[in-house]
Protein backbone atom coordinates (compact mmCIF):
# COMPACT_ATOMS: atom_id res chain seq x y z
CA UNK A 1 0.00 0.00 0.00
CA UNK A 2 1.10 3.62 -0.42
CA UNK A 3 2.45 5.50 2.43
CA UNK A 4 -0.33 6.07 5.32
CA UNK A 5 -3.28 3.98 5.52
CA UNK A 6 -3.62 0.62 4.87
CA UNK A 7 -5.98 0.04 1.45
CA UNK A 8 -8.56 -3.17 1.35
CA UNK A 9 -6.65 -3.92 -2.02
CA UNK A 10 -2.78 -5.69 -2.52
CA UNK A 11 -0.54 -2.84 -4.36
CA UNK A 12 2.76 -2.65 -5.21
CA UNK A 13 5.46 -0.27 -4.11
CA UNK A 14 8.68 1.30 -4.95
CA UNK A 15 10.36 -0.59 -1.94
CA UNK A 16 8.61 -3.87 -2.86
CA UNK A 17 9.59 -4.38 -6.47
CA UNK A 18 12.57 -6.34 -7.46
CA UNK A 19 15.65 -4.55 -8.97
CA UNK A 20 14.86 -5.78 -12.41
CA UNK A 21 12.05 -4.14 -12.77
CA UNK A 22 13.55 -0.69 -11.60
CA UNK A 23 16.60 -0.87 -13.26
CA UNK A 24 15.36 -1.88 -16.95
CA UNK A 25 12.76 0.94 -16.29
CA UNK A 26 15.16 3.24 -15.01
CA UNK A 27 17.38 2.21 -17.74
CA UNK A 28 14.63 2.98 -20.63
CA UNK A 29 13.85 6.17 -19.01
CA UNK A 30 17.58 7.81 -19.29
CA UNK A 31 17.56 6.69 -22.96
CA UNK A 32 14.27 8.13 -24.28
CA UNK A 33 15.68 11.28 -22.15
CA UNK A 34 18.99 11.12 -23.65
CA UNK A 35 17.50 11.09 -27.41
CA UNK A 36 14.77 13.57 -26.40
CA UNK A 37 16.94 16.97 -25.76
CA UNK A 38 13.79 19.14 -26.86
CA UNK A 39 12.43 21.15 -23.47
CA UNK A 40 9.26 20.06 -22.01
CA UNK A 41 6.27 21.54 -23.17
CA UNK A 42 4.22 23.66 -19.87
CA UNK A 43 0.96 24.48 -20.35
CA UNK A 44 0.10 27.93 -21.06
CA UNK A 45 -1.42 29.03 -18.06
CA UNK A 46 -2.25 32.98 -18.26
CA UNK A 47 -1.18 33.99 -14.09
CA UNK A 48 1.19 35.49 -11.70
CA UNK A 49 4.75 35.85 -11.91
CA UNK A 50 6.07 32.87 -13.64
CA UNK A 51 2.75 32.18 -15.75
CA UNK A 52 1.23 29.90 -13.14
CA UNK A 53 -2.37 30.01 -11.83
CA UNK A 54 -2.06 31.05 -8.21
CA UNK A 55 -1.70 27.65 -6.06
CA UNK A 56 -4.53 25.67 -4.30
CA UNK A 57 -6.23 27.51 -1.30
CA UNK A 58 -8.14 24.58 0.37
CA UNK A 59 -7.71 21.12 0.41
CA UNK A 60 -10.91 20.46 -2.00
CA UNK A 61 -9.82 22.87 -4.05
CA UNK A 62 -6.53 20.79 -4.45
CA UNK A 63 -8.76 17.74 -5.35
CA UNK A 64 -10.53 19.40 -7.80
CA UNK A 65 -7.86 20.35 -10.04
CA UNK A 66 -6.08 16.94 -9.31
CA UNK A 67 -9.61 15.55 -10.84
CA UNK A 68 -8.86 17.69 -13.70
CA UNK A 69 -5.54 15.98 -14.55
CA UNK A 70 -7.10 12.87 -15.02
CA UNK A 71 -10.46 14.29 -16.57
CA UNK A 72 -9.40 17.08 -18.94
CA UNK A 73 -5.61 16.45 -19.45
CA UNK A 74 -4.91 12.62 -19.40
CA UNK A 75 -1.95 13.47 -17.39
CA UNK A 76 -0.64 9.41 -16.71
CA UNK A 77 0.22 9.43 -20.37
CA UNK A 78 0.44 13.18 -21.22
CA UNK A 79 2.58 14.17 -18.48
CA UNK A 80 0.30 17.91 -18.15
CA UNK A 81 -0.16 18.65 -14.71
CA UNK A 82 -1.06 21.45 -13.14
CA UNK A 83 2.46 22.59 -11.94
CA UNK A 84 0.48 25.23 -9.34
CA UNK A 85 -0.08 22.44 -7.69
CA UNK A 86 3.07 20.87 -7.25
CA UNK A 87 6.33 21.78 -5.32
CA UNK A 88 8.91 22.66 -7.77
CA UNK A 89 11.20 20.15 -5.92
CA UNK A 90 8.17 17.51 -4.95
CA UNK A 91 9.35 14.14 -4.78
CA UNK A 92 7.77 11.24 -7.34
CA UNK A 93 7.73 7.97 -6.15
CA UNK A 94 5.91 4.95 -8.55
CA UNK A 95 6.54 0.86 -8.21
CA UNK A 96 9.52 1.44 -10.53
CA UNK A 97 11.45 4.98 -10.35
CA UNK A 98 11.46 7.64 -7.48
CA UNK A 99 13.33 10.97 -8.47
CA UNK A 100 12.94 14.58 -7.25
CA UNK A 101 11.54 17.60 -9.55
CA UNK A 102 8.12 18.52 -10.57
CA UNK A 103 9.61 19.24 -14.32
CA UNK A 104 11.40 16.28 -14.47
CA UNK A 105 8.43 14.22 -14.05
CA UNK A 106 6.70 16.36 -16.84
CA UNK A 107 10.04 15.42 -19.33
CA UNK A 108 10.01 12.32 -18.29
CA UNK A 109 6.53 11.43 -19.76
CA UNK A 110 6.49 14.01 -22.32
CA UNK A 111 10.00 12.53 -23.65
CA UNK A 112 7.60 9.50 -24.40
CA UNK A 113 4.65 11.05 -26.38
CA UNK A 114 6.46 10.54 -29.66
CA UNK A 115 7.18 6.67 -29.29
CA UNK A 116 3.88 6.01 -28.12
CA UNK A 117 2.10 8.62 -31.07
CA UNK A 118 3.61 5.77 -33.00
CA UNK A 119 2.51 3.06 -31.87
CA UNK A 120 -0.88 4.24 -30.26
CA UNK A 121 -4.11 5.48 -32.88
CA UNK A 122 -5.86 8.65 -31.82
CA UNK A 123 -8.09 7.98 -28.93
CA UNK A 124 -6.42 4.84 -28.13
CA UNK A 125 -4.98 5.71 -24.14
CA UNK A 126 -6.98 7.01 -21.14
CA UNK A 127 -6.48 8.24 -17.59
CA UNK A 128 -9.47 7.09 -16.00
CA UNK A 129 -10.42 8.13 -12.66
CA UNK A 130 -11.88 5.62 -10.24
CA UNK A 131 -12.07 7.49 -7.44
CA UNK A 132 -10.56 10.77 -5.50
CA UNK A 133 -11.06 11.95 -1.94
CA UNK A 134 -9.28 14.41 0.29
CA UNK A 135 -7.92 13.71 3.94
CA UNK A 136 -6.16 15.96 6.57
CA UNK A 137 -2.78 15.54 4.37
CA UNK A 138 -3.29 14.08 1.10
CA UNK A 139 -5.35 13.43 -1.71
CA UNK A 140 -6.13 9.81 -2.89
CA UNK A 141 -7.17 8.94 -6.06
CA UNK A 142 -7.24 5.72 -7.65
CA UNK A 143 -7.76 5.24 -11.56
CA UNK A 144 -7.36 3.18 -13.97
CA UNK A 145 -4.28 3.55 -16.86
CA UNK A 146 -5.27 1.80 -20.30
CA UNK A 147 -3.49 2.14 -23.41
CA UNK A 148 -3.61 0.28 -26.53
CA UNK A 149 -1.03 -0.07 -28.69
CA UNK A 150 -2.69 -1.32 -31.73
CA UNK A 151 0.15 -0.55 -34.26
CA UNK A 152 2.38 -3.16 -32.69
CA UNK A 153 2.04 -6.67 -34.48
CA UNK A 154 1.24 -8.63 -31.00
CA UNK A 155 -1.09 -5.99 -30.13
CA UNK A 156 -0.90 -5.22 -26.49
CA UNK A 157 -2.77 -3.56 -24.38
CA UNK A 158 -1.23 -1.26 -20.72
CA UNK A 159 -4.52 -2.05 -18.55
CA UNK A 160 -3.20 -0.93 -14.93
CA UNK A 161 -5.40 0.07 -11.62
CA UNK A 162 -3.67 2.22 -9.41
CA UNK A 163 -3.58 4.76 -6.24
CA UNK A 164 -1.70 7.97 -6.09
CA UNK A 165 -1.65 10.14 -2.61
CA UNK A 166 -0.75 13.48 -3.24
CA UNK A 167 0.66 14.38 -0.11
CA UNK A 168 0.08 18.59 0.29
CA UNK A 169 1.09 20.94 2.79
CA UNK A 170 0.99 25.06 2.88
CA UNK A 171 3.60 27.03 1.35
CA UNK A 172 4.64 30.87 2.02
CA UNK A 173 5.99 33.10 -0.51
CA UNK A 174 5.60 36.35 1.31
CA UNK A 175 9.09 36.65 2.82
CA UNK A 176 10.43 40.43 2.69
CA UNK A 177 13.11 41.02 0.46
CA UNK A 178 11.95 38.05 -1.75
CA UNK A 179 12.34 39.35 -5.62
CA UNK A 180 8.99 39.47 -7.52
CA UNK A 181 10.18 36.81 -10.64
CA UNK A 182 11.85 34.14 -7.82
CA UNK A 183 7.78 33.48 -6.71
CA UNK A 184 6.07 30.16 -7.74
CA UNK A 185 2.94 31.47 -7.53
CA UNK A 186 1.89 32.92 -4.19
CA UNK A 187 0.72 31.32 -0.86
CA UNK A 188 -1.29 28.27 -0.71
CA UNK A 189 -1.24 23.94 -0.56
CA UNK A 190 1.43 22.29 -2.88
CA UNK A 191 1.67 18.72 -3.14
CA UNK A 192 5.51 17.82 -1.63
CA UNK A 193 5.44 13.80 -1.90
CA UNK A 194 3.40 11.88 -5.07
CA UNK A 195 3.27 8.56 -4.08
CA UNK A 196 1.85 6.01 -6.56
CA UNK A 197 1.35 2.23 -6.43
CA UNK A 198 -0.58 -0.41 -8.61
CA UNK A 199 -2.99 -3.41 -7.74
CA UNK A 200 -0.48 -5.62 -9.88
CA UNK A 201 3.01 -6.45 -9.41
CA UNK A 202 5.19 -4.41 -10.96
CA UNK A 203 6.95 -7.05 -12.92
CA UNK A 204 3.32 -8.63 -14.51
CA UNK A 205 2.21 -4.69 -15.19
CA UNK A 206 5.77 -4.85 -17.47
CA UNK A 207 4.81 -8.05 -19.07
CA UNK A 208 2.01 -6.38 -21.02
CA UNK A 209 4.34 -4.63 -23.41
CA UNK A 210 5.21 -7.90 -24.82
CA UNK A 211 2.35 -10.29 -24.48
CA UNK A 212 -1.34 -9.80 -26.49
CA UNK A 213 -3.84 -8.17 -25.09
CA UNK A 214 -6.07 -9.83 -22.34
CA UNK A 215 -3.08 -12.20 -21.44
CA UNK A 216 -2.34 -10.42 -17.93
CA UNK A 217 -5.77 -8.60 -16.57
CA UNK A 218 -5.61 -5.74 -14.23
CA UNK A 219 -7.91 -5.69 -10.52
CA UNK A 220 -10.82 -4.04 -10.84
Amino acid sequence: YCRGEETTKSTSTFEETDASSKGLVSTLTNLVNFFNTSPPKKPEFKGPTVGLPPPPTSPTELMERIQRDYTDRNYLWTGDIDLACFEEECRFTDPTLSFQGRDKFVSNVQNLRPILDALIESGGCRSDLLDITVRNEYVESRWNMVGELSRLPWRPKIDVVGRTKFWFRQINNNNEGEEEEESDGGDGLRVYFYDECWEMPAPKALLQLVTPAGTIKSQK
